[in-house]
């Protein structure tokens, strides 16, 4: 039976696609939630630890190349070796790390070679998801209705009648939001910033504004993608906008990504976009994981353990 969660009916209006693959553990599996246009995507959603908390906010985590649900992992000649960071059990670690929160994992609409993430439906990606980035790709209306129809899904999940909600639960509709790249996933990240610069500087629009202002945090964590550029933001208009908004940046890397001599531009590229931030009015904090230990996929993917502990 589907846990049901009368206490999120405020937080967005409600969805038509009632679409739902399984609940396990404290997270369900939402698939092709509504977005901009046509586009779609399938998300993991958790619940808070404590579903009567009134100061939560939205987590999204954007994830790497690789994870993917558990099946799919366990199928793979080499991804089954990774499988304890599949989608699910990322939201699970998410929901220890942010408690009283609301998390959404949220799956790239392809992988290629049921290995390499692509975010498509946030930034326009070649075959392997390199990005492309452009100063309008509709992203963060993507993201806007993604938000807008998860809680449509969330009212219909349960078997029972829908109970009313608790008298004593405020309001969610304002909830402010914590956005989270991992790897691939920090194309996502990067996309936002670009169209951040368009909308504040060239096309003012009231729904992409009141999005971006519930954007309290954004995480970069340990970004990276098969391209030979633009893995960071460098452009210092964009970057300068960015400064501007008052989002407090999280940086986390490892020698995995910054320190590989076949891709010197990342730690080019890395220590460009933080000097930037910090230079500049920008608010961020920089952390470098494992230094002292050997480079590799494993400890690439620690960092999600590693950061907010």
């Amino acid at each position: 039976m589907f846990r049901e969660i009368p206490f999120l009916n405020d937080l967005f209006p409600m969805a038509t696609d009632q679409t739902i693959a399984s609940a396990t553990k404290g997270s369900l599996r939402l698939l092709e939630v509504q977005g901009f246009e046509d586009r779609k995507n399938d998300i993991i959603y958790g619940y808070p630890f404590n579903e009567g908390s009134n100061n939560g906010d939205v987590i999204v985590f954007f994830p790497g190349d690789v994870q993917d649900y558990i099946e799919n992992m366990e199928a793979h000649r080499d991804n089954k070796y990774h499988k304890e960071w599949n989608l699910v059990d990322t939201a699970e670690k998410l929901r220890q790390k942010f408690p009283e929160n609301h998390i959404l994992v949220v799956k790239p609409s392809r992988m290629d070679y049921k290995t390499f993430s692509c975010f498509q439906n946030f930034v326009k990606s070649s075959e392997l998801g390199v990005p492309n980035h452009t100063s309008n790709y509709n992203s963060l209306r993507h993201l806007d209705n993604l938000l807008r129809h998860t809680i449509g899904r969330l009212q219909v999940i349960s078997e029972d009648k829908v109970q009313e909600a608790s008298k004593t639960v405020p309001s969610l509709n304002n909830l402010n939001l914590i956005i989270i790249g991992f790897s691939k996933g920090c194309v996502v990240l990067n996309q936002f910033l670009h169209e951040f610069h368009h909308f504040l500087t060239t096309e003012p629009d009231e729904i992409v504004s009141n999005l971006i202002q519930r954007i309290k945090e954004m995480y970069w964590l340990d970004g990276g993608h098969s391209g030979g550029k633009n893995t960071w933001v460098n452009d210092r208009n964009t970057l300068k906008t960015f400064c501007s908004l008052g989002i407090q940046v999280h940086v986390h890397v490892t020698p995995y990504q910054i320190h590989d001599d076949r891709r010197p531009w990342i730690k080019k590229e890395e220590k460009i976009f933080s000097d930037y931030i910090s230079k500049n009015g920008g608010h961020i904090t920089r952390t470098v994981h494992f230094e002292t230990v050997s480079p590799s996929i494993l400890t690439h993917f620690e960092v999600i353990n590693a950061f907010k502990n």
